[in-house]
């Protein structure tokens, strides 16, 4: 198996807080603060295959000057205040995204300057759902304390305990990535050279971290053929790893010629579970443009790789069935958003926003097409609906290799977003920018739905 992971993703620089309390249904002011969110299946037969499926690429790091925060609120002040609470079935379609106000509920913020915290994750369990974290806390000029944080929620967004600390000796720059095999969620981090991993059953006790691999950067991810994850290996070429039902090491990893771009900054692979087995989105290009690829349940290519046309920025999703798949890739000032079929590229997207990093768009696979949604650059979130069949009204006959994202039709924020199937309820997790947790920058949970 043939396909190099080009990842320019920066790393998220950790820092977690723990949650501090909002009033639920305190409407939120999404001015490009709140953001968030993972990729799960919006059906029963999906939910176990797609658990964190879209949990890997999503890049981070301190935020660079030339990075700039959301953008005005000027726009969609209006649906603000509407009698709207969470997003309606109607218009989200290939006529454009609907914009619409939503209820936001608070999962972490702090007030302290000195905690910071990175990209989060989160996954769903079917009844309820987690989001994972990597906090810093700056205690002096010479000492930090990092810890990787997990705070539990139900279908209505609402808190469940206390924020569980998993481990208190991560990497200050590591990422973290959470998913569930529908009973218990399994996390893994970076310490040092090493990633660790910890499985957390549905009373939230979590046992003592394990699974020390050499590498760094992991997507853990949970299927019908069980958990494995994607990471980088010391050569920078990405790995492949079967894990047992407690997170041991299943047989030895497998090694295919993908391999990450040299950098200081990387994040997990774009790793995800289908139905019969697993999708990887890497590229064998010296180029750095990506592919999807297509595994068997025992990791191994049983498909030729899908081209993409696109490279990966600095961050990304991807959800996938055995049939179809959607795969988001930031760009500058903005993300390209593609619709597959079972080998080809049959739509694409583009969307505008973001700055010099570009914006995350959030997926979700349900019984009749797929979902994206995104912070809007004013006070609401945007979303669309592909049906199944129809990607031909979207197409490709517009598509340009050096298309600029400036000033498009589409358009969002410098947000990160991850969308979750939870009981009967889909739910958007969300932070407005990539970085911090203080309050205008909050991981906050809210209600969508999609026809």
């Amino acid at each position: 198996m043939s396909a190099a992971l080009a990842f320019r993703s920066f790393v998220a620089a950790s820092v977690l807080v723990s949650a501090c309390s909002q009033s639920p249904g305190t409407p939120l002011s999404s001015s490009s603060d709140d953001a968030g969110a993972t990729t799960q299946a919006g059906s029963s037969a999906h939910a176990s295959a797609m658990s964190g499926a879209s949990a890997g690429g999503r890049g981070s790091d301190a935020p660079a000057a030339d990075v700039p925060a959301a953008g005005s609120t000027d726009r969609g002040t209006a649906g603000a205040n509407s009698n709207s609470s969470a997003a309606g079935s109607a218009g989200a379609q290939f006529g454009g995204s609907t914009a619409t106000p939503v209820t936001w509920k608070v999962l972490a913020e702090t007030q302290d300057s000195n905690v910071y915290v990175t990209v989060p994750s989160s996954a769903s369990r079917g009844k309820d759902a987690a989001v994972a974290y990597v906090e810093s806390t700056t205690l002096s000029s010479t000492e930090t304390q990092t810890r990787v944080v997990m705070q539990r929620f139900d279908a209505h967004g609402e808190r469940l305990g206390s924020p569980i600390e998993l481990a208190n000796d991560a990497d200050q720059r590591s990422n973290v990535s959470l998913a569930s095999d529908g009973e218990r969620y399994g996390a893994c981090w970076n310490t040092a050279t090493e990633i660790h991993c910890s499985l957390i059953d549905g009373e939230g006790r979590a046992q003592p971290d394990t699974l020390p691999i050499t590498g760094q950067y992991a997507t853990i991810v949970a299927g019908a053929s069980g958990w494995a994850v994607a990471y980088m290996g010391s050569d920078k070429r990405v790995r492949l790893q079967p894990l047992s039902a407690t997170l041991e090491l299943d047989g030895t990893y497998i090694g295919p010629q993908i391999f990450a771009l040299p950098s200081s900054r990387a994040d997990g692979p774009l790793f995800a579970a289908t139905p019969s087995g697993y999708v990887l989105v890497g590229s064998n290009d010296e180029d750095g443009n990506v592919s999807l690829l297509r595994l068997s349940p025992d990791l191994q290519s049983v498909v030729d790789s899908s081209p993409l046309g696109r490279s990966l920025w600095l961050s990304g999703q991807v959800i996938a069935t055995d049939t179809r798949a959607a795969v988001s890739l930031a760009a500058p000032y903005g993300s390209f958003l593609l619709l597959l079929d079972a080998k080809n590229v049959t739509a694409e997207l583009p969307i505008s926003g973001g700055g010099k990093a570009g914006m995350d768009s959030a997926l979700l696979l349900t019984d009749g097409g797929i979902g994206a949604a995104w912070l809007d650059r004013g006070a609401g979130v945007r979303r669309r609906f592909f049906p199944d069949g129809h990607d031909a009204d979207i197409g490709l006959a517009n598509r340009a290799a050096n298309a600029s994202l400036l000033g498009g039709q589409e358009e969002g924020s410098e947000s990160y977003q991850q969308l979750l199937q939870v009981a009967d309820q889909t739910l958007l997790v969300a932070r407005s920018r990539r970085y911090g947790l203080f309050p205008g920058s909050a991981i906050r949970v809210a209600a969508l739905t999609f026809p």
